[in-house]
């Protein structure tokens, strides 16, 4: 190898300074190529492994918003399928309303017409009341036509007393004796007694007695 030597150009103003590399043994020389190749291929490696890297690193940020924009659109999807149930629930819920309020209106309905039936009911009958009572209040005994009223009992008595035999026929006491006014009644022993042998009238023999009894005072 030539020596180089420090040397300073004629103008003066520029110096170079040469390094004399110390003299090596070929196994030391061969040593440290191999070393520095060595070196060479791993920094290559660990530029390749960083690139290497960066691009999983970016791949996987592209995964992310990937990722991310398809679980923006899922939700959207469920919040859209959300709204269309509650809005079907929601029809259906308003129609479910609708028809038991009308349901509720018939029903209502009914029973105030059945109120009202039962109160025209109750005012029919309480108006048949009242005008039987009215008619019933004409035949009412009071001050102005009590001589009256028992003038009319005396001349029309009613006898109420009968007995039965074992045909079941009816046989009525004979009607008492006509109340005259001013005249004392005269008092009959055994009058209501009932005789063997004597004819005695039967219910309906006693009431065709009445009949022509009313038809010749009548008369």
């Amino acid at each position: 190898m030539a020596s180089i030597t420090q040397r300073q150009f004629r103008t003066g103003t520029v110096l170079y300074h040469v390094v004399h590399v110390p003299w090596q043994s070929p196994e030391d020389v061969k040593e440290l190529l191999w070393r520095r190749h060595v070196y060479n291929n791993a920094v290559i490696s660990l530029k390749e492994v960083f690139r290497q890297e960066i691009q999983q690193a970016e791949a996987a940020g592209k995964g992310l918003e990937a990722m991310k924009e398809e679980e923006d659109e899922e939700l959207n999807r469920l919040i859209a399928e959300n709204d269309r149930i509650n809005k079907e629930k929601a029809e259906a819920r308003a129609i479910r309303e609708q028809a038991e309020w009308k349901k509720t209106q018939l029903e209502i309905l009914s029973e105030i017409e059945d109120a009202l039936q039962k109160q025209q009911k109750m005012a029919k009958e309480a108006s048949e009341e009242v005008r039987a009572a009215i008619e019933r209040s004409r035949n009412f005994v009071d001050k102005a036509n009590l001589e009256a009223r028992i003038v009319d009992a005396l001349e029309n008595p009613t006898v109420y007393d009968f007995a039965i035999d074992r045909q079941g026929r009816k046989y009525y006491d004979p009607r008492p004796v006509k109340y005259q006014e001013g005249v004392p009644t005269r008092q009959k022993g055994r009058l209501f007694d009932r005789t063997l042998g004597v004819a005695q009238s039967t219910s309906g023999e006693e009431e065709q007695g009445e009949r022509e009894v009313t038809k010749a005072s009548g008369a």
